[in-house]
């Protein structure tokens, strides 16, 4: 016989029972007479413990080897699945963008930003759209409106945003783009000027507000709110004409974006500072010395109809009294002294409007009734 032969014939294996575990000085495990099983206890008070991970394996352990007895915790396991949905979860709450049947309490919600502090009177028919209005005088180049909640967030927006152009003649906004993610949904706003210009046409039709509104006509007309809002009307009127250059270049195709002469015809700066607008610029000049007299007024927009021509026209709405009366001077500027009194404090029954429609870009979907309709 060899030494590489094996263990000599007379070599005998332990009986089976309790012995000391190989790998852990504080156990027995029980060995079958030819192998270790996956059954331990402990060593001082003989209560089996269960099944060591590695040894249900057929794996048998190294004494020190840090694997044995040393399986991680179930719990930490769940913690490293759930904790990052749980972070998702409250990020989305945050923002206001989880699903309508998760619950989660308004406490817990982003609020609505207070926006800048402007120098100019803003309009708006809620919160929302003043806040954007304010944000656009300020000629912010991206507005946050994240906190706007719900699926349809985005056309919230686009309508407060409509109403917010429409309603405030200190804003000089083209166009706009929405960009929309899990916790970001900004408006970019275009910009018809740059800061500097924008604020220029800002002062110049302030200052001619001011101007207008200390008339001696307003003064005799204090107390009564169908004089007054009459009064406006004709001051209005005579502090410019109609652009017909302007009207023209609307008909060809221009816009805002590409032709001066088109945006100034849009804006009351055009009217009070120029001497010269479209329907738009009467419509905001009304607006503006309407508040600046302490009268309620709001700008309609809509379609007209001339024999088979239909074209887009912008007017007012006034409180008087208690009722919202339409007052169109646009079509009252007739160059000449009579028939400039056809649109004054009109009933929305008269003969006069039947030829137009109002449309709903003017105000955010539901808020017409404040206005009358």
């Amino acid at each position: 016989m060899t030494w590489n032969e094996g263990p000599p014939s007379h070599v005998r294996l332990p009986d089976a029972g309790w012995l000391p575990d190989p790998a852990r000085s504080d156990l027995e495990r029980y060995w079958s007479g030819t192998a270790w099983t996956s059954r331990t206890r402990d060593r001082v008070t003989k209560i089996e413990t269960g099944v060591n991970p590695g040894m249900a394996r057929g794996v048998e352990p190294r004494v020190g080897d840090p694997r044995v007895g040393r399986a991680k915790p179930r719990w930490k396991g769940r913690l490293a699945v759930y904790a990052p949905l749980m972070v998702l979860v409250v990020v989305l709450g945050y923002f206001g963008r989880l699903p309508s049947f998760v619950p989660w309490p308004d406490a817990l919600t982003r609020p609505a930003p207070s926006g800048p502090a402007v120098a100019y009177p803003v309009f708006g028919s809620d919160e929302l759209v003043e806040y954007l209005a304010a944000s656009m005088v300020a000629q912010e180049e991206r507005i946050d409106v994240a906190f706007v909640n719900g699926p349809d967030a985005a056309e919230v927006v686009n309508d407060a945003m409509y109403e917010a152009l429409t309603q405030n003649p200190y804003v000089f906004v083209v166009n706009w783009n929405v960009w929309v993610g899990p916790t970001r949904l900004e408006i970019e706003p275009e910009y018809v000027y740059d800061d500097a210009e924008a604020a220029r046409r800002r002062a110049a039709t302030a200052v001619s507000v001011q101007q207008l509104a200390a008339a001696p006509e307003v003064a005799a007309a204090a107390g009564d709110e169908a004089a007054l809002a009459t009064v406006v009307h004709d001051l209005v009127i005579d502090a410019g004409q109609y652009d017909y250059g302007a009207y023209d270049a609307i008909n060809a195709g221009e816009s805002s974006s590409t032709s001066a002469v088109v945006a100034r015809s849009q804006e009351a700066y055009g009217l009070l500072g120029e001497g010269t607008a479209v329907c738009t610029g009467y419509a905001e000049a009304y607006l503006l010395l309407a508040d600046a007299v302490g009268l309620e007024a709001v700008i309609v927009t809509g379609e007209t109809r001339s024999g088979y021509t239909t074209g887009g026209h912008a007017w007012n709405r006034v409180k008087v009294d208690g009722e919202w009366l339409v007052i169109d001077t646009t079509w009252d500027d007739t160059g000449s002294i009579t028939g400039r009194s056809d649109y004054v404090l009109l009933g929305d029954t008269d003969s006069k409007l039947g030829s137009r429609t109002v449309d709903l870009d003017w105000v955010v979907d539901g808020s017409q009734t404040l206005y009358g309709f």
